[in-house]
């Protein structure tokens, strides 16, 4: 989906281009080509930008809003709203055009995250090719288990700081310390960009 503005600046861009050429003799296929090429790279930005780059959470929001009809962008959206009527719908429909077991399984365990019940989705774990994601989500089955200090141990290993300090905030909020979870959800939000942290921002 482009936006308003997208498409003002594609348009002008051509106009510019095209006279540019026809001003220098370049070649009609140079021209072509290097309209075509600014379009998708006019088109793609947003999309890299608000994904995985961006830090104002309520743009990222608005982003994920105005496209939440692309199955992936209208999953990420409705985890961040919290209602787990709309996180259902969107899984259902982007489990129904991403057919792989390797993504569908990181669908399923970021739902059962969101909902705090990693464990309901663990058989879809080995699925998962990326080794630091999977662990990441297996302390998150220790976790549930009660298994703290085994979890917390883990946590230190994990790759990713955000990791990290989201297991800590999971840790203290079921230990009953709101104030700790917080502090720990915060931080992790703080080490990420993007859609990671539209996401974690919502856990606070």
């Amino acid at each position: 989906m482009i936006s308003k503005t997208q498409y003002i600046i594609i348009f002008s861009f051509a106009i510019i281009f095209g006279i540019t050429g026809g001003f220098f003799d370049f070649p009609f296929g140079v021209v072509v080509t290097g309209i075509a090429a600014s379009v998708i790279l006019i088109s793609i930005i947003p999309y890299v930008y608000f994904l995985y780059y961006a830090t104002n959470t309520s743009k990222i929001e608005q982003f994920l809003s105005a496209r939440k009809r692309q199955p992936i962008l209208g999953f990420y959206w409705a985890l961040g709203q919290g209602n787990n009527d709309l996180v259902e719908d969107q899984l259902e429909r982007v489990l129904g055009k991403y057919k792989s077991p390797s993504h569908q399984a990181l669908f399923h365990l970021a739902e059962a995250s969101r909902r705090g019940d990693v464990r309901s989705a663990s058989s879809h774990l080995h699925q998962v090719k990326q080794t630091h994601i999977r662990e990441y989500y297996e302390v998150h089955v220790l976790l549930e288990e009660g298994r703290f200090e085994e979890a917390k141990e883990k946590a230190d290993t994990l790759q990713k700081d955000w990791m990290k300090e989201s297991i800590l905030g999971r840790l203290h909020f079921l230990s009953d310390d709101a104030g700790a979870s917080r502090n720990h959800y915060i931080r992790a939000a703080q080490c990420c960009k993007g859609v990671q942290r539209y996401l974690l921002d919502g856990m606070y």
